[in-house]
């Protein structure tokens, strides 16, 4: 594992938008993009390998290594395969820095430009949240914690900010998870508390966030929050007694086969930054993505129950956010994207990272797509959710 710290990075406006929150593409996969121009011919160090035999993926868990197949192999459209293979290397996108499309449990899409490789741990941003979210919904499976538990309760170090608050004595777990605490937190602005703050501070991070005002009454107004999901550290190292980092590397990262990772710490207790912190390799963000398409199983371990990935899935805040042509809703530390155009389904879900990072999940297509990038804009940060739309689930069968 590397511990070094990761610091949270983000241009103004795609913060300002989360905030508001503001073949042949089996046989070819990545190219290293450099000034010149890259010849996109080449062979690559992922190329993609055609699978042996299949199968529908339903048994299967990733070793050390994902296996792979052909785009054709497995249901996609090798011809748009290909061109998107093509558009990426060439830098249609210059954001993006990997793409990766795991159906029915084979990387049949592996593209890495600029100096990416599949083996550089990659900043999650503020996807870091979901993680949160399988954390919490962990300690929930163990009997830790419960969503309906009083926030006040759990800190009585905090008791003078909170218990004898009447504005934030009623928070429960639950106000943090659908970021409906009421905690004033800013993802930007250079008030107090805001991100830029915390991040900058070698204080008590909690006690931070607890002295800032309440933005509106617990329960009430959504509003994106890092703050909550860093609070949400706080209540696992209360009912666990570890740090959430410590919990999350023996009892989901081990178990998944994530070792390699960093994550931004702080105090008290080590308190990793469970808002936009951890840092993983791309192909380690598609576990993530494959876990919650399982439904919380992995191999013979129930991690979390379905019941929980089914919770994160509600769609407690619809509207949150509208990028692109793209309404976007918020469950619990999970973002809800808009059906599948031509049919009902509306199980779209996704991890969602500032400045280009997506862990996208279609349970109905079995589909599993993760995005990194270095994106400047809201239209690029949201460069995935259009090639999702306009290219990839119309190419998958």
């Amino acid at each position: 594992m590397t511990n070094q710290a990761v610091r949270p990075a983000g241009s103004s406006s795609v913060r300002r938008a989360c905030r508001t929150l503001a073949c042949i593409a089996g046989a070819i996969a990545v190219a290293c993009i450099r000034t010149t121009e890259p010849d996109l011919s080449a062979p690559t160090p992922w190329q993609i390998q055609p699978a042996a035999t299949l199968d529908d993926g339903s048994a299967y868990w990733p070793a050390a290594q994902w296996r792979t197949a052909l785009p054709a192999q497995v249901g996609m459209d090798s011809a748009v395969m290909a061109s998107l293979s093509h558009d990426v290397r060439s830098r249609k996108w210059p954001t993006v820095r990997s793409l990766l499309i795991v159906r029915r449990g084979y990387l049949a899409f592996n593209e890495y430009v600029d100096s990416t490789t599949p083996q550089e741990i990659q900043p999650l941003q503020t996807a870091t949240a979901t993680v949160t979210g399988l954390l919490v919904g962990m300690a929930v499976r163990e009997g830790k914690l419960q969503s309906g538990d009083g926030v006040p309760q759990l800190f009585p170090e905090y008791s003078d900010l909170l218990l004898y608050n009447p504005f934030k004595s009623g928070m429960l777990v639950d106000h943090l998870l659908t970021m409906r605490s009421g905690l004033s937190f800013s993802e930007e602005d250079a008030t107090s508390p805001s991100l830029q703050g915390l991040t900058r501070t070698s204080g008590d991070w909690l006690r931070y966030i607890f002295s800032g005002p309440m933005h509106g009454a617990v329960g009430e107004g959504w509003s994106y929050s890092s703050g909550d999901a860093i609070v949400l550290g706080g209540v696992l190292h209360a009912v666990i007694g570890e740090a959430a980092n410590e919990y999350a590397r023996h009892a989901l990262f081990t178990p998944l086969g994530i070792s390699d990772y960093s994550w931004f710490t702080g105090q008290p207790n080590g308190l990793p930054q469970m808002g936009g912190g951890l840092s993983l390799t791309a192909p380690d963000m598609a576990r993530l993505g494959y876990l919650l398409l399982r439904k919380g199983q992995w191999g013979g371990a129930q991690i979390v129950t379905p019941g929980w990935v089914a919770n994160m899935s509600e769609r407690k805040t619809p509207g949150a956010v509208h990028w692109l042509r793209y309404s976007l809703d918020f469950g619990r530390m999970l973002w809800e994207l808009p059906p599948i155009p031509g049919t009902t389904a509306s199980d779209v879900v996704a991890a969602v990272g500032i400045r280009g990072q997506w862990i996208i999940v279609v349970p109905s297509r079995d589909l599993v797509v993760v995005a990194t990038g270095n994106a400047s804009s809201v239209e690029e940060h949201a460069t995935a959710v259009q090639l999702l739309y306009d290219v990839i689930l119309p190419a998958t069968r």
